[in-house]
């Protein structure tokens, strides 16, 4: 398990280890003799790093700075890593040559094999010992364009023979290295070669392991939930969850390939994806958060947007603050390489501020759910807390069994960091069986709600046909007048009613009723009412037989239903007018060509017994038309919520009064559709014309 950091160090060193200065370069001084002593004990011990050791250092190239006979006493001491921030222009032409003298005591490590390892490099290096080249990492020049940048992940051999002084020079050279990057130069380490050796093919085997682990897991969950989404798009929730969790698969698989690159080219292309692959789980997650316990996404969401995009440009996008001039061009390209290189560092302090205002953010939502008591909320409070539970009961599960081994890291790693994510599968998976047996229950009750409708129409269609039935199929055949009718019901049972009497010595009574409301207690009130008019005796007035019907109506008992009516009765040429409530009939005058407008006031039937009610007689002449009608005609309503209105059926059955009966039904039925412009009939609509011959 000690080896797991080595690979976990490499990212860290190269994104943010060289970001600052080197703390040994400030904690350890150089030594006054210039002159690095290496002991078995540093060896054994891993502690052989020449990272800090006192280089000399001297920018350009000359084949005789690798001899061992070489004076370097007047070159700069420095680390290898070389600090953008600690080089001049001048000290720095994309190659240079390091020299570090090597003091070897220990007799042990005469002709001993060790491993020499390369820790960091996005240039190319030439290894000298003892003025001999050992090694070449990739390859070396002169110039931009002929370098051939190469990181040697692998441990090689190095032998010293049996003397105690001996020289390791370096030919680097870097014009390939991002601008970025903080650092031009390299990083080496001696160390034991078998246990390099073994180090090496322990990390590159577990990290892989873990590796295609994880990758798997991730891709497995992403598919579950992306799925889900398709199937079911209204659940965004599924469609964030499988963005985060196949983010944390992308971010894990390139992580641990970062320790198999050696093109150093790819290794920051390869940084580039990771770092927008670590924006996408953090800002997936935290839409997966809000969807779940928010109507809609709060303001703030927009901040952390903004904050990620900007971190995202000024760790990436380059920027050309200086202009170029022919003169200077060289102190240019400095100077905008340290511009990029500040602007990188207050991207990366970006990040990892954002990164804890997100945990935070993401923290108070799932509290305040938790304390809101929304539904499932505790899974992702218990969920969150696994990675802080699961070590102690690793430990307490170590120390209290008889298990006498180590939980591997893989394990404790793989438990610890997917516990939150299987805690947010598993509410999501509870959120969609339950959405499933509410939908299996709306589609039984729509079932069951369909046949209950089923049988309703079936039984309102026969109630319609009932009623329709009790209507009088034909119009009276009169010498002296032409009469026409017509009903059209805004449902299938109606509450209009229209009907007459008439016998061969009786003047003729035409009726026409309307109920309050529609369908099957409107059409009881019908059939009643025309029963009571039918069996009214031939000599009652028009007066009588209205409170004859409404005392029926009245012991019926049926609540809040009424019936409107009037009763025209028309004898040779006289018309005598009896109203309950219903709207004003219009009469046309043939010879002065005018309408007039006869409103009669009176209780609507079923009401007051005994209430009063007005009864009006005209006389008629040849070519008059008398017009009665329900409510339904006047307050038909328009797209606009706008009713026909009064004045306006005044003027449309003017325009063709002069016409036949069945004419001005006509016309005036177009007109109302024209006027409702496809709006559905609200009321049932009824027409009665009487023409004078």
């Amino acid at each position: 398990m000690k080896h797991r950091l080595v690979l976990i160090f490499h990212l860290i060193l190269i994104v943010f280890g060289f970001i600052f200065k080197t703390p040994a370069q400030d904690s350890e001084p150089v030594p006054v003799t210039g002159i690095r002593v290496l002991t078995l004990e540093a060896v054994n011990s891993d502690k052989a790093d020449l990272l800090s050791a006192p280089w000399k250092y001297h920018p350009g190239d000359n084949p005789e700075w690798a001899s061992p006979t070489f004076d370097d006493t007047a070159w700069k001491s420095t680390s290898t890593l070389l600090s953008r921030k600690e080089l001049s222009e001048k000290e720095w032409e994309g190659i240079g040559w390091f020299r570090l003298h090597l003091s070897l005591p220990d007799e042990q490590l005469w002709n001993l094999p060790l491993a020499l390892h390369v820790t960091y490099q996005m240039g190319a290096s030439e290894i000298y010992l003892d003025g001999e080249l050992i090694y070449e990492f990739g390859t070396v020049a002169t110039r931009e364009g002929e370098e051939k940048p190469y990181w040697e992940r692998d441990p090689q051999v190095i032998l010293f023979s049996g003397k105690t002084d001996h020289l390791i020079a370096v030919r680097h050279s870097n014009f390939s290295s991002d601008p970025s990057m903080p650092v031009l130069g390299f990083g080496l380490k001696l160390t034991r070669l078998n246990s390099n050796i073994k180090s090496r093919v322990a990390v590159v085997h577990e990290s892989t392991t873990f590796q295609m682990v994880w990758t798997a897991i991730s891709v497995f969950m992403m598919l579950q939930h992306l799925l889900l989404f398709i199937f079911y798009p209204r659940a965004r929730e599924n469609l964030y969850f499988a963005i985060s969790t196949g983010s944390i698969g992308a971010f894990v698989f390139l992580f641990f390939q970062l320790g198999l690159l050696t093109n150093p080219t790819q290794i920051l292309f390869l940084l580039q994806l990771l770092a927008c692959v670590y924006v996408l789980i953090f800002l997936a997650g935290m839409l997966f958060l809000y969807t779940l316990f928010y109507p809609k996404l709060p303001k703030l969401s927009w901040f952390f947007l903004i904050g990620w995009v900007i971190t995202i440009c000024l760790i990436f996008f380059r920027f050309d603050t200086v202009p170029t001039l022919q003169a200077t061009t060289v102190s240019i390209e400095v100077a905008n390489a340290q511009i990029q290189l500040e602007l990188t560092l207050a991207g990366f302090l970006l990040l990892q501020l954002l990164t804890v205002l997100t945990f935070l953010e993401m923290a108070r939502v799932i509290i305040v759910a938790i304390f809101k008591k929304k539904d499932g909320a505790w899974i992702f409070g218990l969920g969150s807390l696994m990675p802080i539970i699961l070590p102690f009961m690793f430990d307490f599960f170590v120390s209290y069994t008889k298990y006498d081994g180590n939980i591997s890291w893989q394990f404790s790693t793989l438990a610890i960091t997917l516990a939150p994510l299987f805690s947010m599968s598993v509410y999501l998976a509870r959120n969609f069986s339950r959405t499933r047996r509410k939908l299996e229950t709306e589609a039984l009750e729509r079932q069951l709600l369909e046949v209950e409708n089923t049988r309703k129409t079936v039984e309102l269609e026969e109630a319609r046909e009932l009623q329709m039935s009790m209507l009088p199929q034909a119009a009276p055949q009169l010498p002296n007048l032409d009469v026409a009718f017509e009903m059209r019901p805004a449902t299938e049972v109606g509450g209009d009613y229209y009907d007459y009497n008439l016998t061969a010595d009786d003047p003729l009574t035409i009726a026409v009723g309307d109920a309050t409301g529609h369908g099957m207690n409107a059409g009881l009130v019908v059939s009643a009412v025309k029963s009571l008019f039918k069996t009214s005796p031939p000599e009652a007035g028009n007066l009588e037989t209205l409170e004859r019907i409404s005392q029926g109506v009245k012991s019926m008992n049926l609540k809040r239903l009424y019936m409107a009516m009037t009763l025209a009765t028309l004898n040779g040429n006289k018309l005598m007018l009896a109203g309950a409530g219903m709207p004003p009939a219009l009469i046309y005058r043939a010879e002065e060509n005018q309408v007039e407008e006869i409103l009669l006031e009176g209780m609507p039937l079923g009401g007051f017994i005994g209430a009063e009610r007005e009864e009006v007689s005209f006389d008629l002449q040849s070519g008059d038309t008398v017009l009665l009608m329900s409510d339904g005609l006047p307050e038909m309503l328009n797209p606009e919520n706008e009713m026909l209105d009064y004045p306006k059926t005044k003027e449309l059955f003017e325009e063709v009064a002069d016409q036949p009966p069945e004419a001005i039904i006509d016309h005036l039925f177009k007109a109302s559709m024209s006027w409702a412009d496809g709006e559905p009939q609200a009321d049932d609509i009824t027409l009665v014309v009487i023409k004078v011959k």
